[in-house]
């Protein structure tokens, strides 16, 4: 089994604010939500970083709620928010939420789990960077578009950067870490698996509500 990420990344709200949104988060589905001491290894580990008003939260790998928790902290904050996810190594992809309202999403591969998608759908997951830089101040559609690429369009170059600064290839699923950066995110873990962030016991079932 290869890897398996989920984030959150906050849009015009500090860790603070974030914080704040969490807690109420926990506390409507009777979960638990706690500054604590932990380590990457401990499963219910979230980790809450950032600088001013770029604010990512990584959360723990036995939560599967993240696309439900995006949305719940885009409602409960108006802000936008994407939900990141890095899945099983093979891709990576985000929805992207306002006010808590699914407004732009992308999957490289959107038939992934389904060889039977309509054009309709794989248009759905195709990402539009109008959309993405409208939602984050400061930023130009060009500054991300390349990211938002089918990874077996025809045009497409798996060995290449999206961009001539990027530190991952274009079929990379880390290559989600450089299109956060364009964004203004911190990625809270270092190379040598140090946090770089606020750590917290975080345990929470959302019973599939939202997306």
């Amino acid at each position: 089994m290869g890897l398996f990420l989920s984030m959150s990344g906050v849009i015009g709200k500090d860790v603070a604010a974030v914080e704040a949104a969490l807690s109420a988060f926990a506390d409507e589905k009777e979960g638990d939500f706690a500054e604590a001491t932990r380590t990457i290894v401990d499963e219910d580990c979230l980790v809450l970083a950032g600088d001013g008003d770029r604010t990512s939260v990584l959360y723990p790998s036995d939560f599967f709620d993240w696309d439900a928790a995006s949305q719940y902290l885009s409602r409960k904050l108006a802000a936008p928010v994407f939900s990141f996810h890095i899945h099983d190594e093979d891709l990576w992809m985000y929805l992207l939420f306002r006010k808590g309202q699914p407004i732009d999403a992308f999957n490289p591969i959107p038939d992934y789990w389904d060889d039977n998608l309509s054009e309709e759908e794989i248009k759905y997951w195709a990402g539009d960077p109008q959309q993405v830089a409208q939602a984050v101040p400061g930023l130009a559609s060009g500054e991300i578009e390349q990211y938002l690429i089918r990874w077996e369009d025809p045009d497409y170059d798996e060995v290449r950067r999206a961009y001539a600064d990027d530190e991952f290839g274009s079929a990379d699923c880390w290559q989600l870490l450089d299109f956060m950066k364009k964004l203004g995110f911190e990625y809270p873990i270092t190379v040598e698996g140090r946090i770089e962030g606020k750590t917290f016991r975080f345990a929470c079932e959302t019973k599939g509500e939202g997306v």
